[in-house]
């Protein structure tokens, strides 16, 4: 028996090799058949007669066979929210607080970081899984750690070597623990794991 789980990298090349004879429509029209299975799918990431998408908070993995008929590979939820998220909400929540009190921001660019977070966090998104997972696993350890060290410094009142300390040593926990391609759409052109449905 086959194993059920293969590389996008390994099918690419399968599917690459039998393109030509895989269907008889045009490939600008495979993506047609997948709307058609998955009404109102979403970011839609083509390679060879592989096309990946979202629909309903899911990414669709799949192909057109030689019938002309759709063929799930692999669907997976998309987290609402993943770590690197969290970690940067947390960083806003506990600054945030700390400025009501009196504190003043200790970054130069002030809440200007903000919006470079989010975009950084979108740009991540848009990318393969490898390089998305690199973003984000900074994203989750600078939020995580700065939360933390904002935490200490509420705590003692000023910022002390111990903020420094918890923030680098739960930024060093978030970068080790949490994962990075969790919140990340893994794009072909990146090796992912393809599951097959029974």
């Amino acid at each position: 028996m086959l194993p059920k789980t293969y590389t996008a990298f390994a099918l690419g090349l399968t599917l690459l090799v039998s393109a030509s004879c895989t269907s008889k429509i045009p490939a600008n029209q495979w993506t047609a058949i997948a709307q058609e299975n998955y009404p109102g799918m979403t970011n839609i990431h083509q390679e060879v007669n592989v096309i990946e998408g979202i629909y309903e908070g899911q990414k669709i993995v799949g192909y057109v066979d030689q019938n002309e008929e759709w063929v799930e590979l692999h669907r997976r939820p998309l987290k609402s929210m993943d770590a690197a998220e969290a970690g940067q909400i947390a960083d806003t929540i506990t600054t945030g607080v700390a400025l009501s009190r009196g504190f003043s921001e200790g970054n130069p660019l002030g809440i200007g970081i903000l919006p470079l977070k989010f975009a950084l966090n979108y740009y991540a998104e848009q990318q393969g899984l490898r390089q998305c997972g690199k973003i984000k696993t900074f994203l989750s350890a600078t939020g995580w750690g700065a939360a933390a060290a904002n935490i200490v410094t509420l705590s003692a009142g000023t910022f002390t070597g111990g903020s420094a300390a918890a923030g680098l040593l739960v930024g060093a926990m978030a970068w080790n623990h949490f994962p990075g391609t969790e919140g990340c759409e893994g794009w072909l052109g990146q090796p992912v794991e393809l599951t097959t449905t029974l």
